[in-house]
C-alpha cells in the first residue's frame, strides 16, 4: 500500500536479531520459592477454591457426586472420570453451557496464587472451562511450582500453548462497596484433586 512504510518494514524484518545471535538475558527468580501443596491449598482457599480429599476407597465419579449431588451433566476431559456427557460432543460454546460440572487435568498449579494453568490442551474449547457451574481439576502434587517466575522458567506450557487461562478459585466480581459476589461471571466453584 504504502511503498515506504514496506521498505521499511522489510529492513526491520531482514536485520532483525535472531535468537541464536543475541540471546534473551536470564529471568531472575524472585519471591518465595516455597511450592509445597500446603502453600497452593492455603492460597487456593483464600481465593474461593477448595480441595475435593477423597473419602477412603472413593472414586473420582464417586466424590464429584458427592461434592455436587444435583449435577446431571457432568463433562470430563480425563480417563479418571466417566462423567455423562463425552467430551467429544463439546464443540461450540453452546455446548458447553450444560454442563454443571467440567473435569480437567492442569499441567501445573502455582503455590503462590493458588491457580491451575490450563491451555488448548486440556481445553476442546476456550470456553470449556469458563461456562459449566462447577469446575474440578486433578493437579499432580509435583507439578506445584512455587510463583510466576519459577513458573515461567521451568514450565515448558508458558512457550508451547498458543493460549492460556490461570485459574484462581471461582469466578468472582466486587463493587465499589466491597461486595464480593462468587461465580458471577464463570463458574460458580472450583475444586482441586490431588492426584
Amino acid at each position: 500500500m504504502n511503498p515506504a512504510r514496506d521498505e521499511i518494514l522489510q529492513a526491520l524484518r531482514n536485520n532483525r536479531p535472531t535468537p541464536e545471535n543475541h540471546p534473551l538475558p536470564p529471568v531472575r527468580t524472585l519471591g518465595d520459592l516455597d511450592a509445597s501443596r500446603e502453600r497452593f491449598i492455603a492460597s487456593l482457599k483464600i481465593l474461593g477454591g477448595d480441595v475435593l480429599e477423597p473419602v477412603e476407597g472413593e472414586t473420582l465419579d464417586q466424590a464429584i457426586a458427592r461434592r455436587h449431588p444435583d449435577a446431571k451433566v457432568i463433562c470430563s476431559n480425563v480417563p479418571e472420570a466417566r462423567g455423562t456427557l463425552p467430551v467429544e460432543k463439546v464443540k461450540t460454546p453452546q455446548d458447553a453451557a450444560t454442563i454443571d460440572v467440567t473435569v480437567v487435568r492442569a499441567p501445573f498449579g502455582i503455590a503462590e496464587m493458588g491457580s491451575i494453568f490450563l491451555s488448548e490442551s486440556q481445553l476442546p474449547i476456550n470456553s470449556f472451562a469458563h461456562l459449566g457451574q462447577h469446575i474440578v481439576v486433578l493437579l499432580s502434587p509435583d507439578s506445584i511450582t512455587a510463583n510466576m517466575h519459577t513458573a515461567y522458567q521451568e514450565r515448558p506450557e508458558f512457550r508451547s500453548a498458543n493460549y492460556g487461562v490461570l485459574m484462581s478459585g471461582p469466578s468472582a466480581t466486587a463493587d465499589i462497596q466491597g461486595v464480593l459476589i462468587r461465580g458471577a461471571q464463570g463458574v460458580r466453584s472450583l475444586s482441586v484433586w490431588f492426584a
